[in-house]
């Protein structure tokens, strides 16, 4: 009996420790893609860098963006002075995991005011990715985006 009792709370301890790393590992891709989109909102390659394989690849309406398209909108941008600023806000549907890998699907609702105006303009996507855990850190593989109408 006590044996029985010893395996059911090892067992309810190693459930709850797997979902505590499931929390932590859901909190991690949060931080990385809040920090991937700083690429477009404080133009700069450091954020792509630090956050994206070196394959990566940004499926955009239609097109397909790798290193050098983004690295081509960032050199557009930061040729002339801001004349936005960007908030983004992520929302997540659903959260799956295979081993080293994640697969994320989640509404990008960014808030863009002007810095002219102060105009205020909403877009929303409906955006999916897939995620690699490397040396204990996750980093985009890929995403797809699609505007929500």
């Amino acid at each position: 009996m006590k044996r029985l009792a010893f395996l059911l709370i090892l067992q309810v301890f190693s459930f709850q420790t797997f979902a505590q790393n499931r929390e932590k590992d859901k909190a991690e891709i949060l931080a990385v893609l809040t920090d991937f989109f700083e690429t477009f909102t404080h133009p700069d390659m450091k954020y792509f860098d630090r956050n994206c394989s070196s394959d990566f690849q940004l499926l955009e309406v239609g097109e397909v963006w790798e290193r050098k398209e983004i690295q081509a909108y960032v050199d557009r941008v930061t040729a002339k002075p801001l004349t936005f600023e960007r908030n983004n806000q992520f929302d997540f549907i659903k959260v799956k995991f295979y081993k080293n890998i994640a697969w994320v699907s989640y509404y990008n609702t960014a808030t863009i005011r002007s810095l002219q105006d102060n105009s205020i303009k909403k877009r929303e996507w409906l955006e999916s990715i897939i995620l690699e855990k490397v040396k204990g850190r996750w980093v985009l593989q890929q995403m797809y985006s699609s505007v929500k109408k």
